[in-house]
Formats: structure tokens, sequence, C-alpha cells
């Protein structure tokens, strides 16, 4: 009796070991990777995602989430613990756009993007539930792009960061950056055109000797906007490039401008 006790009494830390570990799923790897949206539940019923409309979810190394809503760029934290996720109030730009359903599903997005708590990836496909269970957004993953070149790309900006504050550029007007493989970056600083030298090395960018025409442009907003643009560009310290979205950001790695490439003349 006394070897088989000896034996039981072996087991069972092992076994209340094995049944801890179970309790505690491992969590979804989702860190670096980027999804869109095939469908969500709207007032309990499931809907498509609109045509001509793209909406993604882009997680971060960081703890935050981004991506389009349909309309606006949006930004939240994120925390996944096992199964479960947490989703932090959601901000994002204040464009508004036209299409009709376009700013409702944004907002239905958005909304639901808060009542996540569990989390599932198989392959090519990502869930979130809600409290009940019940699957409120569906998404398939993107595969990124190659990432396209510094140099010689035209890239059109998209938006500006301020602290966690994101904003849209003014509507009719349009701000670009092309890196000349002499060392120059210019383009359009939404009124006029700017000049600059440059330095790379590695992912680590140094702009200085900023100059521009002398332009005067009357849309309210737009000096202003030049003038904080053309001063982010002397405060960049490095970039990244994801297939075709460029990001510049500060010395402490906070971000200040956001790119994306474009096809149009610069």
């Amino acid at each position: 009796m006394l070897p088989l006790l000896a034996g039981a009494l072996l087991l069972i830390p092992f076994l209340l070991a094995a049944g801890c570990t179970g309790q505690v799923p491992p969590a979804v790897p989702l860190d670096g990777t980027e999804w869109s949206l095939a469908g969500y539940v709207h007032n309990g019923t499931p809907a498509p995602v609109l045509a001509g409309t793209t909406v993604t979810l882009e997680f971060g190394n960081d703890g935050r989430i981004g991506g389009s809503a349909g309309c606006n760029h949006y930004f939240a934290s994120f925390e996944v613990r096992g199964s479960g996720i947490t989703i932090g109030q959601a901000g994002s730009t204040e464009m508004y756009c036209t299409t009709p359903g376009v700013m409702e599903q944004e907002s239905t997005y958005l909304a639901l993007l808060g009542q996540a708590k569990t989390v599932t990836a198989e392959g090519d496909r990502l869930t979130l539930k809600d409290a009940q269970g019940t699957a409120i957004l569906s998404f398939n993953k993107v595969v990124p792009p190659l990432p396209e070149p510094l140099v010689g790309t035209n890239w059109t900006l998209e938006s500006f960061h301020s602290g966690d504050a994101v904003s849209s550029v003014i509507a009719g007007t349009t701000i670009t950056a092309v890196f000349s493989d002499d060392g120059r970056v210019s383009g359009s600083a939404g009124c006029n055109q700017y000049f600059a030298t440059y330095n790379v090395t590695g992912t680590l960018l140094s702009i200085s000797g900023t100059g521009s025409t002398k332009m005067y442009c009357n849309t309210p907003g737009v000096i202003q906007q030049e003038s904080t643009y053309l001063a982010s560009l002397g405060q960049s310290k490095t970039f990244t490039i994801e297939g075709d979205r460029l990001g510049l950001s500060d010395a402490e790695g906070r971000p200040l401008l956001s790119y994306t490439k474009s096809t149009a003349p610069v």
C-alpha cells in the first residue's frame, strides 16, 4: 500500500499543475498583423462590408491598434490575455464621407470593437466575439506587400500625429514628399512648394535646411497646416515603411507624419 500511496501523492501535484496550466490558454499572436473586415453584426443581423469600402484592423507591437474604419483612420489600445481581448475607447480623424451608409458602417464598426471580449485566429481568419460569445466582427488576414523604397516614391501625406491625436489633411489640399537620390526632399506643403536636404542611416532620418516658395493661400487653416507640416519634417528622426505606407517619427519614436504611395505625379 505504501508504494501505491506514494505514487498517488506524486501524481496529484502533477495533475493539479497540468490542470492549472490548461486553464490559461496561450495568447493569440496578433502583434504585427493586419486584417481586413469581411463582415459584422448590425442589430443582431450579419451584414457584409459596403461595396467600395475597406475597413482594416492593424495590431501594433506597442499595445495599440489602428486602421481605416471605412472613411476615417482610427486608433485605440488593446490587451490580449489568452483568448480574451480588451480594446479601449477608439479615437479617429474627423473626415465626413458622403457615400450613403459609410458613416453609419463606421460608427457601428467602432462601437463593436469596444464590445469585443474574446478573439480567435485560425489560419487567415480572425473573429471577435462579445460577452455572450456572439461573433460580431470577422476579418480576413492581409498579406503585406513588399515595402516601397523611400527614395523615388511619390508619397502623399495622409495624416498628422500629435500625441494620441491624429488629424487628416485639410480637404482640398494635397501635401507630398519625394526623396531624391541626391539627398534632397521636395514636394507640396499644401500651398507652397518646399525643398530640404535629408540624410538616411538605416532607419534613422534627419531633414534640414527647409525652404519654400512664398505664396499665400486664403483657404482657412492651410497656412497653419503648412507650418505644422514643415516643422514636423524638421523633427523627424526615424522612418518606417510598411508596404505602400511611410511613417516619420521623432527622436522618442512618437509618430509625426503618415504618408501613402501615390501614383499621381508630385
